[in-house]
């Protein structure tokens, strides 16, 4: 009886109870799919920590000390670069420019780009009128910074124009300190806008037309279409370009500073934190060498970028409409 039952006992069972000549379990689909993730991700992940890992910790750091650069020992000093920034009024003015940079030149672009959507949806030649108005987009920031200053000279070609034909009353100092970043975030809505009129339209081109079709025959007019159909279906795009927006807005350096000054410093009430950043460090006619105070700077254009995007997220939540 008792080799009868011994033989019945199922020979997996009887390996895993002795615990004896147990095989290795083969690897599962699950785990070499792992195996072959981790062995592309990983050289990438050494990458990015080496280059912008720990180059961003050694910012943090330096933001903490009193440092002129290579060749200078840093002087840990706390937190006392913090609370010059809370004295520096030059920094406060950089900083509220930043901010309308955002805000201001951020509503335009998006009002100018749905309204631009709208009014080309179904225009003949469109994708070349959209080539035409992103074309200012993909131009050296710095060839277009340049240009638009020599442009709104005093003696520049519109003032002249404007002369020419007899409308004097309409020639401007563009370029005055007090008007000068006015232009500035005008010139920056008239380049920025064509690419996100490009990710706007990628979103509408998607919508069926069957949808503004039943727009019309319930007597919608181009507003209500915009609002009960476009804006809806597209509000996933939206939300992601306007967070494109505030990480760039924030970041724009170069269209400005070739804008407002390339020969001698920008004018205070010109300066973005970008800008003031440069100026304090390495820039300018004469640098000021002042790296930790730089870095301390760059930490609050980081939290500020933080900011804004988790508040952009709050604002734009909303689920997602599928079609």
């Amino acid at each position: 009886m008792a080799t009868t039952i011994e033989e019945r006992r199922p020979a997996g069972r009887s390996r895993q109870a002795t615990g004896r000549g147990s095989p290795q379990a083969a690897p599962t689909k699950e785990s070499r799919k792992k195996r072959v993730y981790w062995s592309f991700l990983t050289p990438a992940l050494v990458f990015y920590t080496l280059v912008s890992v720990v180059p961003a910790l050694a910012g943090v750091y330096a933001s903490f000390t009193e440092w002129r650069g290579a060749g200078d020992a840093m002087n840990f000093t706390g937190l006392a670069n913090y609370e010059r920034l809370l004295r520096d009024t030059e920094f406060h003015t950089a900083f509220f420019n930043t901010l309308k940079v955002v805000v201001y030149c951020g509503v335009a672009i998006f009002v100018l780009a749905f309204a631009l959507t709208m009014l080309i949806r179904e225009m003949r030649g469109r994708k070349t009128l959209r080539s035409l108005l992103f074309f200012p987009y993909i131009v050296s920031a710095i060839v277009v910074g340049i240009a638009l200053s020599m442009l709104l000279s005093p003696d520049g070609a519109l003032n002249s124009a404007l002369r020419g034909i007899g409308l004097d009353v309409l020639t401007t100092e563009w370029l005055n300190p007090s008007f000068l970043f006015k232009t500035v975030m005008v010139a920056i809505v008239w380049v920025t806008t064509g690419f996100y009129l490009l990710l706007l339209m990628a979103g509408v081109d998607r919508i069926p037309p069957y949808f503004y079709e039943d727009s019309k025959l319930a007597g919608a007019n181009a507003l209500q279409t915009f609002w009960h159909v476009t804006l809806p279906m597209t509000w996933d795009v939206v939300s992601v370009a306007a967070v494109l927006w505030v990480i760039n807005s924030v970041r724009i350096f170069e269209f400005i500073y070739a804008f407002v000054g390339t020969a001698s410093n920008p004018p205070i009430d010109a300066r973005t934190l970008t800008v003031e950043q440069f100026l304090t460090t390495t820039g300018g006619t004469n640098p000021a060498y002042e790296l930790g105070y730089g870095c301390a700077m760059g930490v609050v254009m980081v939290v500020l970028i933080g900011v804004l995007v988790v508040l952009t997220r709050r604002v734009m939540r909303r689920d997602a409409i599928e079609f």
